[in-house]
């Protein structure tokens, strides 16, 4: 870059004029007077590139394998368009988990579920009262046909637990049918097959204890005090734990609870969104680096898109004593080398303050808008700007 500047000074000289007398009488001669004029200085010439004013390089944010590319470059998109996409099918699974989880503790208990609850109650107490008169029987020193009769009646309420528990079990092999009447969805079935496994599994112990006391009440010719004393306690506990989660159930779910459920359906849209790489702004794609089924990592460029309807020109071709008289407004003229005799207007639209080191010199980055465009102009293309 050369910065020409000329010089011209012209000398005005001033006759001098004087008159001589032989008698008393002198001249004096007027002073003489110089007068420098100085030519206008020449205007900067810098080089710079031609860019869109508005551009982005685009990339993910999580690793995954790409799973579809929906455009390609040169294709318009509008902000908010999908570009690639990241496999993503655990992602929207754990959303749906979350979103259903929401469902069910917004929806509160279903009836059948409270009705479930309020059976286990009354197996409950029933088993209660049983034993309450095993106790009063063996503490009383009652006859063995008495204890056998308690036993026999804690076999039979078992069996009948175990065979409801069994029904229910049944009823689960057409989930299938029941989610499309019910709009249950697979966890809610899952979750249920665990609550039926674990009373039936009470049932059976049930069973298996009532057996046994069966067993020595046939064998034994007196109760004994202490095992009916445990298995009054034992029964009482579990009267105690079928009010609790029937309580639980009637109450329904808390506002902390909603709120937590609320928080992970949020964090699963999220990370689903995380897998989706959505166009910025309106404007051309000018470049996609992926194809399908490459697996890809944060940060490296994965596209590139670009508004091709407003241009300017970057030059970091200023020296620190070109650029303090350059500022922002000032009207320029502008060429591109790859078409030869157009030539653009522009505008300084700004001087970065601070300097950068190019080629050992210290030179300011500036940014020219070009006020009239024309459909040829390339991202790239080198241009001459003309600042006066």
């Amino acid at each position: 870059m050369k910065r020409l500047q000329q010089l011209a000074i012209a000398l005005v000289l001033i006759g001098w004029t004087g008159a001589g007398c032989a008698s008393t009488g002198t001249s004096n001669p007027s002073a003489p007077t110089a007068v420098a004029q100085k030519a206008p200085a020449a205007g900067i010439s810098v080089q710079g590139y031609v860019t869109p004013v508005r551009h982005a390089d685009l990339a993910f944010c999580v690793s995954g394998r790409i799973a579809e590319v929906f455009v390609k470059e040169g294709d318009l998109v509008k902000a908010g368009q999908p570009l690639v996409q990241l496999q993503n099918a655990e992602l929207k699974a754990a959303l749906a988990q979350a979103q259903a989880e929401l469902a069910r503790l917004q929806a509160g208990a279903r009836a059948e579920e409270i009705a479930e609850a309020q059976a286990q109650l009354e197996v409950a107490s029933a088993m209660v009262q049983a034993a309450q008169v095993e106790f009063s029987q063996a503490k009383n020193g009652t006859q063995q046909s008495a204890s056998i009769a308690t036993a026999q009646a804690q076999v039979a309420q078992a069996q009948a637990q175990i065979k409801a528990v069994r029904d229910a079990y049944d009823a689960l092999t057409t989930a299938s049918e029941i989610s499309k009447e019910h709009g249950r969805s697979g966890a809610e079935l899952s979750r249920r097959a665990d609550q039926l496994s674990v009373q039936l599994a009470a049932a059976q112990a049930a069973y298996t204890a009532g057996q046994k006391q069966l067993t020595q009440a046939q064998t034994s010719g007196s109760h004994d005090t202490r095992l009916a004393q445990a298995r009054l306690t034992t029964t009482l506990g579990q009267r105690a734990a079928a009010q609790a989660q029937l309580d639980l159930l009637a109450a329904g779910s808390t506002a902390e609870e909603i709120k937590a459920a609320q928080a992970r359906v949020v964090q699963a849209q999220a990370a689903l969104d995380e897998t989706t790489l959505l166009a910025p702004f309106d404007g051309t794609v000018a470049e996609v680096t992926v194809n399908v089924g490459e697996m890809v990592g944060p940060g490296p460029r994965i596209a590139s898109l670009a508004d091709l309807t407003q241009w300017q020109v970057e030059t970091d071709d200023l020296s620190e004593l070109d650029v303090v008289n350059v500022q922002p407004g000032t009207e320029v003229a502008i060429t591109v080398n790859a078409l030869p005799g157009m030539s653009f207007s522009g505008q300084v639209k700004s001087v970065l303050p601070r300097s950068i080191i190019k080629h050992g010199d210290v030179t300011y980055m500036v940014k020219v808008a070009m006020t009239n465009l024309e459909p040829r102009l390339k991202w790239g293309m080198t241009a001459l700007v003309s600042i006066p």
